[in-house]
């Protein structure tokens, strides 16, 4: 199943919700990893570090909703290329952006 997540301002982070990616300091460092749950003392400590924003995780899609997602997605790839010529380079970045959104699919 594909995650929802959403980008919030720490302001708007409360205690319990979920990390849906590592959260990094300025330098590359983690300062907490995916899948962590947020605490008060973490939110306290996230401010000290002057960490503004976090991808935090919504839930995730059913099947249903992820077949629609995939739909949206070709079709947004069809017109995005419908007037592309059959070059090497239009080809392989046509390949790239498909398996990056629709899963690794041709």
């Amino acid at each position: 199943m594909t995650t929802i997540h959403t980008q919030l301002a720490l302001a708007e982070v409360s205690p319990g919700m979920i990390l849906s990616d590592d959260l990094l300091d300025l330098q590359g460092q983690v300062l907490l990893p995916k899948g962590a749950t947020l605490t008060e003392q973490t939110i306290e400590s996230l401010h000290r570090h002057n960490v503004v924003s976090l991808s935090i995780m919504m839930g995730e899609l059913t099947p249903e909703e992820e077949a629609i997602q995939h739909a949206h997605f070709q079709l947004r790839l069809e017109r995005l290329f419908r007037k592309q010529d059959d070059s090497p380079a239009n080809i392989l970045l046509q390949h790239y952006i498909r398996n990056f959104r629709l899963g690794g699919q041709p």
